[in-house]
């Protein structure tokens, strides 16, 4: 009853020390401190396996220099657990039991443990064993050890070493443990069990709880948004708010898969944030390739990590693939100014919230691909629309340039057009840039715009000070970080190019370029027709103008039998035509008046009749006619001269006197033309203004 009582109370301190959730290091404590009161040993220890179970971890120690046992490590097949690890049995030992173990603490530190201050060790400096154990067999009298167990496998022991006398006289032989203090050591390795078994539970269920936390809080922030820039954030700031970092990055492959760039990061210095990684050697190529995540302890042991770590301060990293589905997007980089920071726990906390990160961005990639789309075809259609519709050219540049700010999301915007009188590029519309840009001028080949508009390529630059092409026309003096450049063309010819700026380092994508050369060829066909329309405006005002005089200067002054040869005359010169005649209404009949420039092997119709042939389908509606290719018009068929001539195109007036038709005039080009409405009312008007149909009436009367 004496030693049962003895019992009771351990274990009820044990149970309380398990149900009040101590410390693991104060229950080991306790353990061995009951170890000693229940055997009476002058010490006793607990120690534990590592992971290779070659050493022995002393994690608590009780009785005799406790202080200094605490914290060693020693070598199994150097110790007295030796046997008890390799069996699972329990194993005892006096001073008459054949020792075939080393010492408890063999090839130890001999200036940190000393042999007369410390009896529990009387170190060997002889580290293959027990060859020296008569040098200290005095000290270690007695012993037992018994296992702890853990899913029926060793994990460790629990060590009483020289039990103490109680009551025998000086001389006798030296106390013994026997089988009840073996019983009672097995009942404590059962407590120290259970309460490793205890914490390892706890752990995975605060690891787990930390880990449906993390992902809790990713999924709430991830999934509030549908911005990738956001996700991204988000995604950061949920693993961060878990886990002890000194810097967070989230890097993620260029669209040729070449590199990795930032996209979101915590802790970074600027310098760093500029970092970029080829895909194809690093640290990071492993992750890449495979899809498996990766846990240094130790950078300066990883070579592959070198060149990263000259570049991102670290001496411990995780990296985790961030992907959805079988597609890898980037990766993201944990990094700690601590050996050994992290855990396979905390891998696979960044795993789970990486993989959920990646589906959230691919989610928002869709969603905004699908905007940008309805977006960008919207806008497209709207800009062909208006653009084409418009013939004034500052108008057309104005409006495109308001749309690409608005579709790109740009800080700056500047279009530059080819001046063939200077040539060089000179810039048209500026948008949030300084005004002194209006006075750039560039040479062909100069600078990144000059580049494109030599090479006609398109060029999306990501740091365009890094770029040698910048240094003839330096762009960052006007707050350009990076750039995208395209040419303004027009079937094979270039007549300017169009830049989109960001104040800040972005990496353009191919979509964003696709868009922006969409719009720049677009616009550069409109311009062209603005500019066309503007030449053929300014000339048909000014020829106009010029008809006017001459015509009204013929009408009064020439006889009206010379006026119609006049009139074909003037009427070739004027409208760049290679044929002329014209025809007047006898009856129900057309009879040449006058002609200029047809060959004598195929001179034109004497006589048509009304609605025959092309003069005689004018004169019959009274409508003007033109017509770009004469051979596939069947009208052609009524002119039999036709065939012996090279003639393309035709316009053909009426002449009116009052509401009467009185005749035709029309004109004949060898290269094939569209003539336009002003090209018409151009001839209308001049022969109105000659007053030819008045005179060829009144030579009507006379005859």
């Amino acid at each position: 009853m004496n030693r049962v009582s003895p019992q009771r109370a351990a274990l009820h301190r044990l149970t309380e020390a398990l149900a009040q959730s101590l410390a693991p290091n104060d229950f080991y404590r306790i353990v061995a401190e009951e170890a000693c009161r229940l055997t009476n040993a002058g010490s006793a220890a607990l120690c534990l396996l590592d992971e290779g179970e070659i050493f022995l971890d002393f994690i608590a120690a009780a009785g005799e220099n406790a202080g200094e046992v605490a914290g060693l490590r020693i070598r199994v097949q150097d110790s007295l657990s030796e046997p008890v690890i390799e069996t699972g049995r329990p194993y005892l030992k006096d001073a008459r039991t054949d020792p075939k173990t080393g010492s408890l603490f063999s090839g130890l530190d001999d200036e940190r443990f000393d042999p007369d201050k410390f009896p529990f060790s009387a170190l060997n400096s002889n580290p293959s064993g027990f060859s020296s154990f008569s040098s200290y067999s005095a000290s270690v009298l007695s012993a037992a050890v018994t296992p702890i167990f853990q899913n029926e496998k060793v994990i460790g022991t629990l060590i009483a070493l020289n039990k103490e006398r109680t009551g025998a006289a000086n001389g006798a032989s030296p106390p013994c443990f026997d089988q009840e203090d073996i019983d009672n050591l097995a009942i404590l390795s059962d407590m120290a069990a259970l309460s490793i078994s205890s914490l390892a539970t706890n752990r995975k269920a605060k690891e787990q709880e930390r880990e449906l936390e993390a992902l809790y809080d990713a999924a709430k922030t991830v999934s509030g948004s549908l911005n990738v820039q956001e996700v991204m954030d988000s995604f950061l700031t949920a693993v961060c708010s878990h886990m002890e970092y000194h810097s967070a990055a989230l890097f993620l492959l260029n669209d040729d898969r070449t590199h990795l760039f930032i996209a979101a990061e915590r802790g970074l210095v600027e310098s760093e944030k500029q970092v970029q990684l080829s895909v194809d050697f690093g640290a990071h190529h492993e992750t890449l390739s495979t899809g498996i995540s990766r846990l240094i302890n130790n950078v300066d042991l990883v070579p592959d990590f070198q060149n990263l770590s000259n570049r991102i301060e670290a001496l411990s990293a995780m990296i985790s693939p961030v992907r959805s589905r079988n597609e890898i997007h980037g990766i993201l980089m944990i990094t700690s100014l601590q050996r050994n920071a992290y855990l396979e726990s905390d891998l696979k906390l960044v795993d789970a919230v990486a993989m959920q990160a990646g589906i959230a961005m691919e989610n928002a990639w869709l969603f905004e691909d699908a905007q940008r789309q309805a977006k960008e075809a919207t806008s497209l259609y709207a800009l062909s629309q208006h653009i084409n519709e418009i013939l004034n050219l500052d108008y057309v540049l104005t409006y495109a340039a308001d749309n690409v700010m608005n579709i790109l999301n740009a800080d700056s915007f500047a279009l530059l057009l080819y001046d063939e009188k200077l040539e060089r590029l000179t810039p048209r519309v500026i948008r949030e840039l300084d005004p002194k840009f209006m006075d750039v001028s560039l040479k062909v080949g100069q600078g990144i715009a000059g580049w494109v508009y030599e090479w006609q390529t398109p060029q999306a630059v990501s740091e365009v000070a890094s770029d040698p092409r910048n240094k003839s026309a330096p762009l960052e003096s006007f707050g350009a970080a990076s750039l995208l450049c395209v040419p303004m063309q027009l079937g094979e010819d270039a007549i300017g190019v169009m830049m989109v700026m960001a104040n800040h380092r972005r990496h353009f994508t191919v979509s964003e370029m696709e868009l922006l050369y969409t719009i720049a060829n677009q616009t550069a066909a409109a311009a062209v027709n603005a500019m066309l329309y503007k030449e053929a405006r300014a000339r048909t005002h000014e020829m106009s103008q010029y008809f006017r005089r001459v015509a009204h200067a013929i009408g009064n002054s020439l006889e009206s039998h010379a006026l119609p040869k006049l009139l074909t005359e003037l009427a070739v010169e004027i409208m760049r035509a290679d044929r002329c005649s014209l025809y007047r209404v006898e009856g129900e009949n057309l009879v040449l008046e006058a002609s200029s420039r047809f060959r004598s092997s195929s001179p034109p119709d004497p006589t048509l009749g009304m609605g025959e042939g092309f003069a005689g389908w004018v004169a019959k509606r009274g409508q003007s006619l033109t017509l770009s290719n004469l051979q596939e018009d069947l009208r052609s068929a009524a002119h039999a001269w036709l065939k012996k001539d090279h003639l393309n195109s035709y316009l053909a007036v009426p002449l009116k006197a009052g509401r009467h038709i009185v005749g035709v005039i029309e004109i004949y080009t060898l290269a094939q033309r569209d003539f336009t409405k002003d090209e018409v009312q151009l001839l209308s008007t001049f022969a109105r203004r000659s007053k030819v149909a008045e005179k060829m009436i009144g030579a009507l009367v006379v005859a």
